[in-house]
């Protein structure tokens, strides 16, 4: 393991020039670059809000994204991801300030670094779940290699890492080792031409500090070769939480398929609602399984405390979930057809895991931009009940933009966001995409981050994507 700030190797720099409008009540992005043409003449005048576009790159000739952001007091924030650096993924995190820029208290120049796993060519590492704990320390989780030194089918193995970095942007030698905690939950294995190793999505701060560690595992028993949910609850200093589930980590094979984990949030009540979905026989479902504070499945949530929902024919991918009220709302992607484009899709369960059929049409609402694929990554639940989704969506079948959709509380398209409740932000890459949201503590500003996609002619898709970050206003409707 090494440790690096953002050096002379990175660089970063920021636009001003803002590009999220409102018209009326209505967000409208109207171009997010300077190369962007300007709107269509003739179209009611937008009225410029305080936000802006961040285009933050991290390595200028190597793939950098970020993956999640967190506010903070003050309107300041922390976004996470990765850099990648000689062909080898490093977590990264950056510290932005109350005036959108790097802030340069934090690492070098608001940008510091962590290479768990170090070895040329391993792209297996990046930070995908960050939170900040009560004394302001940052904790971002995400996969790593187990074994940089091996070769072949065990050189694709995968750990976890967790790793905290003191509000300077040093590692913290309190937590875990020097800094970095590694879960080893299993051996992968090859199945087909994939790789099923330990993988890891959300990181959710429990009181106390503790955190909790939404994440997969190999499934138990010869010849399987699929991922089960493994929830891992740490201490705030790192260490398993032997009280929660069985020996810290909670484990659930949902079906026969494979098991996809992706975020858990913390109702009032101390019960934690995890998002997935899983597969079985080509299907994609979507779950959601509510666990007791002691890491045991809710009885009185879905079935024996699970919700394994079909809510599209064929696929029904679950991202994210939030709180609108005592209710769930889930975001993510699918298609009701055995073959072709996916669309963003949202649906919402009732306190007892009940599928709620009044929300969108019969009980899901479907965002499609333009008959290609789009996808949903993160989602917000607005104050006023509005839900705040982001992702990415395809205009035509060769262009990618950051997508934001607006849903009305009742799961329909909120039609004052640009007509139709979508608003695409071209960063200037044919495959630019958000995928982490957050709103400011007082509900009034959100910030999303992503990455501008790299130009289809270049070497690689992922070869020098750079990350983005967009700041707003919240509308009132």
């Amino acid at each position: 393991m090494k440790s690096v700030a953002a050096g002379k190797r990175f660089h970063s720099h920021f636009w001003s020039s803002v590009r999220v409008l409102m018209m009326g009540s209505a967000l409208v992005f109207a171009g997010c670059a300077s190369e962007d043409p300007a709107p269509t003449s003739g179209t009611a005048s937008p009225v410029a809000l305080n936000s802006e576009i961040l285009p933050i790159s991290l390595s200028a000739t190597e793939a950098d994204r970020f993956q999640t952001v967190i506010a903070t007091t003050g309107n300041q924030y922390y976004a996470a991801g990765f850099v990648t650096v000689s062909e080898d993924a490093h977590m990264a995190v950056a510290r932005f300030g109350t005036t959108g820029g790097l802030d340069a208290s934090f690492g070098q120049g608001g940008i510091a670094t962590v290479n768990v796993a170090v070895g040329a060519g391993k792209k297996a590492e990046f930070a995908r779940g960050a939170v900040i704990q009560s004394d302001g320390k940052i904790v971002i989780a995400g996969p790593i290699e187990h074994d940089t030194a091996a070769t072949g089918d065990a050189a694709r193995d995968t750990d976890i890492a967790v790793v905290r970095f003191n509000p300077t942007g040093q590692l913290d030698p309190t937590f875990g080792t020097n800094g970095i905690v590694r879960l080893d939950l299993s051996t992968g294995t090859v199945s087909g031409t994939a790789f099923r190793g330990d993988t890891s999505w959300g990181l959710t701060l429990l009181p106390g500090d503790n955190l909790l560690v939404v994440g997969g595992k190999k499934a138990d028993g010869a010849g399987r070769t699929d991922i089960d949910y493994a929830i891992v609850k740490l201490t705030a200093g790192g260490l398993l939480d032997t009280t929660f589930g069985t020996n810290g980590i909670f484990t659930l094979d949902v079906g026969t398929g494979n098991d996809s984990p992706r975020t858990a949030i913390l109702q009032p009540d101390g019960k934690i609602v995890v998002s997935g979905h899983t597969s079985d026989a080509g299907v994609v479902t979507t779950v959601l399984f509510r666990l007791l504070p002691t890491g045991q499945l809710d009885p009185s949530f879905g079935v024996n405390g699970i919700v394994n929902a079909a809510i599209l024919a064929f696929v029904a991918e679950a991202y994210d979930v939030a709180l609108q009220g005592q209710n769930l709302v889930i975001a993510g992607y699918g298609r009701d057809a055995s073959t072709g484009t996916v669309d963003i899709i949202s649906a919402r369960f009732l306190p007892n895991g009940t599928w709620d059929k009044t929300y969108g049409d019969n009980g899901v609402g479907i965002i499609d931009v333009a008959g290609q694929d789009d996808r949903s990554r993160k989602l917000e639940v607005l104050p006023d009940g509005h839900v705040l989704i982001v992702g990415q969506g395809k205009p035509t079948a060769t262009t990618q933009d950051a997508a934001l959709v607006l849903l009305t509380p009742n799961g329909q398209r909120e039609t004052r966001l640009n007509g139709n409740g979508v608003a695409l932000i071209d960063f200037g890459g044919s495959t630019d995409a958000l995928f982490g949201l957050a709103l400011s503590p007082d509900k009034t500003r959100g910030v999303v981050v992503g990455w501008k996609g790299v130009d289809a002619g270049a070497v690689s898709p992922t070869n020098n994507d750079d990350s983005r970050v967009v700041r707003f206003s919240i509308p009132s409707f």
